[in-house]
């Protein structure tokens, strides 16, 4: 009899174990694989959504970007035009002709003379329209001579002359006046180009009689070339005042440029030539181009100009990048290589967004749409050049979007893999039960169930109960190891009352809220790596300051947990103690400095610190980095950053080191970051620090929120940063902002 009872405990002891560790094994397997894949989906679009929003959020910044930069272009454009324009009408006009220094550079059809040293520059470069001989004037300066049709080849300038072009019908007798006139401007055209830079292709002068004067000196000009003939030349005789043409192709370099043109009087108000900036599409576009792709992006300049009724819902495509066999070969031009279309081509679309792309155009607004071009969903970025031109960047939204596809891929692969992994710890687990429960059911039942008795009494809180039952198996070492253990138990629980509460001390340390100072904007933060931390900050009475002056600290002890907080803590009372005395800055600092050394001798330990004390009202920060990480001065006005670098040694180091102060004014909107190096130094999985360049890219761009708001986001970014990662060291931070 006994022995069935026996056989069907065993059996009970089997099925229970079954059914309590398979049945909630299979229905977490399955309801954690629905789960997974649920969460894998909506990771999927929550991050597509975010992507999205975030590339457009930035795209569109950059747009804005984009069309200040090439406004702030355009007046140095129209600054140096009007420069050129005033010399070369002075100088047009004056009575009294001086002599020429030397030969000039003259071109024409027939051929060059008085030819100067002519050498290669970056961006000075042509597209080969023709096959070239050793004899030919395209070959001349090319070191293969057999040059084939579309080859790119260097076209050689002179920085240091001014070339003359005779077109055909103007003798070297007639263009002779203009010539001596105008050669004493290449020291006007030199001081041009060094403003411009690399932004203007060409100076020109253009007369009446057809001379053309440019700056740099060249012979590229086909033998047919007469700017008179051009509309923007007719159009010059009509303006009066500065006007840009829609892009054209360069008659020297084949290159699609915009021209600022603007008319030349004589003494009697009557039109006697143009002057222009020739300045090619490559160099005042390429930075507008933002962080597309070359390779993936389309860029294309469009206009609203010359629709006619069939392309009223239409924008002209004046200029895009040229093709890829000859970008590939154009590294050292200006940016990319813009052609003009080899025919009229208009961009058109049937979504109703591009009916604000339209207006937006009209109205030389920037932004960015999300559009289908071609079938493919994209984002079109367009901002204005001038007051006929915008640029527009069309991305295809997978680029932007590729990281939540292959979040996706991922989250799929590892369903796939928990599944199979599932599949096999369950198989084990039900062999290892059957195994278990066969052999050892008799022998667990009673010793588990005193066992069991006694934790559950521990658990209530009565440190007195034991395992009361004796043993000579694993079960006995069991038992008699719980009845050791509970006396730890319960020391240990009495340790970690008095840690909580010592946190909870700590944490009562630190300032409730930042104190209210008219003129300023406090705000702190502090987050510890361990449950008591080594970092200290802290507002300060003082007695020798003002109602609008107080006095802030920020330290950080070597090491972090139980002796780095008390060594805080000591800092604290001594800071708070020394600081009411009505003691200067440099006195507190010397004396905490030695309390501290006094403290520190046989540990080892070390604080650092930066001290200060600020006058809201004279706009006023004197301050003392004792070893300390140096803090941050942010200008808003001119987007930089000063660092209080002074010199200081760490705080329990040398008890005689003489301290010294320094004073730094404060402006308007300035914002003022004292900090810890556990912010920069905190990692992220693959060991990657936060840096402090990211610090200053969070106190930049959240620098129109308010000091607390600052503070708070700097270590929100740091957490996010870590994802999931350690935090290996304590992290405060103080921002002060001026108002």
């Amino acid at each position: 009899m006994g022995f069935n009872v026996s056989m069907k405990l065993r059996w009970k002891i089997l099925i229970v174990l079954l059914i309590f560790s398979l049945v909630p094994l299979f229905v977490l397997k399955t309801h954690g694989m629905k789960s997974l894949k649920e969460l894998g989906s909506d990771l999927q679009s929550q991050t597509r959504i975010t992507l999205l929003e975030r590339a457009t959020l930035n795209l569109a910044e950059q747009a804005r970007s984009a069309a200040i930069m090439i406004n702030l272009e355009n007046r140095l454009f129209h600054t140096t035009l009007k420069s050129i324009q005033g010399e070369a009408e002075l100088r047009l006009n004056y009575d009294d002709v001086p002599a020429l220094k030397e030969k000039p550079f003259i071109t024409s059809p027939q051929g060059s003379r008085n030819i100067p040293k002519l050498i290669t520059a970056p961006g000075y470069k042509k597209v080969a329209l023709m096959r070239g001989g050793m004899g030919s004037k395209m070959a001349r300066h090319h070191p293969l001579g057999d040059i084939k049709r579309g080859d790119l080849i260097d076209l050689p300038i002179s920085p240091d002359h001014l070339s003359f072009w005779l077109p055909e019908g103007l003798s070297r007798q007639d263009a002779m006046d203009g010539i001596i006139r105008l050669a004493p401007l290449l020291d006007d055209f030199k001081t041009c180009a060094a403003a411009l830079k690399s932004l203007a292709l060409w100076q020109e002068i253009i007369l009446e009689n057809g001379l053309v004067v440019t700056y740099p000196a060249h012979d590229s000009f086909p033998s047919r070339y007469d700017p008179r003939t051009h509309i923007w030349y007719e159009e010059a005789k009509k303006k009066d005042s500065p006007f840009w043409t829609l892009p054209f192709s360069d008659a020297a370099t084949k290159t699609l440029c915009n021209r600022l043109t603007a008319p030349l009087y004589g003494d009697k108000g009557q039109f006697i030539g143009a002057v222009s900036l020739v300045i090619p599409i490559g160099e005042s576009l390429n930075k507008a181009l933002f962080s597309a792709d070359a390779g993936i992006a389309k860029a294309m300049i469009i206009s609203t100009l010359h629709r006619d009724e069939a392309h009223q819902n239409a924008l002209l495509v004046v200029g895009k990048t040229g093709e890829e066999a000859i970008k590939s070969v154009i590294p050292s031009m200006h940016g990319r290589f813009w052609q003009a279309p080899s025919k009229q081509e208009w961009l058109t679309s049937d979504n109703p967004e591009f009916k604000t792309l339209i207006q937006d155009v009209e109205n030389k607004k920037s932004g960015v749409l999300q559009m289908n071009y071609r079938g493919t969903p994209s984002l079109w970025t367009y901002s204005p050049v001038n007051k006929d031109i915008s640029i527009l960047i069309v991305t295809p939204v997978r680029e932007f979007t590729a990281e939540a596809d292959e979040a996706e891929q991922y989250v799929r692969e590892s369903i796939a893999n928990q599944y199979e992994g599932t599949s096999i710890i369950a198989l084990a687990v039900i062999l290892a039960i059957i195994v278990v429960a066969y052999f050892v059911s008799q022998s667990l039942s009673t010793p588990i169930r005193r066992l069991s008795e006694a934790m559950i009494k521990v658990g209530k809180g009565d440190w007195d109960a034991r395992a009361d039952f004796q043993s000579k198996d694993e079960l006995g070492d069991l038992a008699e190891n719980f009845n050791h253990m509970v006396p730890q138990l319960r020391e240990h629980s009495r340790i970690r009352q008095a840690l909580s509460l010592a946190d909870e001390a700590q944490q009562s340390l630190f300032p409730q809220s930042t104190p209210e100072v008219e003129g300023v904007d406090i705000g702190a933060r502090c987050t510890f790596s361990e449950k008591t931390g080594g970092d200290y900050y802290d507002f300060l009475g003082c007695s020798t300051c003002g109602p609008r002056t107080f006095a802030m600290a920020v330290g950080d002890v070597s090491g972090h947990g139980v002796s780095a907080a008390l060594l805080m803590t000591s800092a604290r009372a001594y800071m708070r103690a020394f600081s009411g005395r009505g003691k200067s800055l440099v006195e507190t600092t010397m004396e905490v400095n030695r309390m501290i050394t006094n403290d520190c001798a046989q540990t080892g330990h070390f604080m650092t610190m930066f001290a200060g004390i600020c006058n809201s009202e004279a706009r006023t920060l004197n301050w003392i980095r004792a070893g300390h990480d140096p803090g941050l001065v942010y200008s808003p006005e001119t987007d930089t950053f000063d660092q209080l670098m002074g010199e200081g040694l760490a705080l329990g180091v040398d008890e005689n080191y003489m301290f010294r102060e320094y004073e730094t004014p404060m402006k308007q909107g300035q914002i003022l970051t004292i900090y810890t190096d556990g912010i920069w130094e905190a990692h992220d999985p693959s060991g990657k620090q936060f840096g402090k360049e990211r610090l200053q890219q969070l106190i930049s761009e959240n620098s129109h929120k308010k000091a607390q708001d600052i503070a708070d986001m700097i270590l929100i970014e740091v957490a996010a940063y870590r994802k999931g990662f350690p935090l290996e060291d304590d992290c405060t931070v103080i921002v002060v902002k001026f108002i």
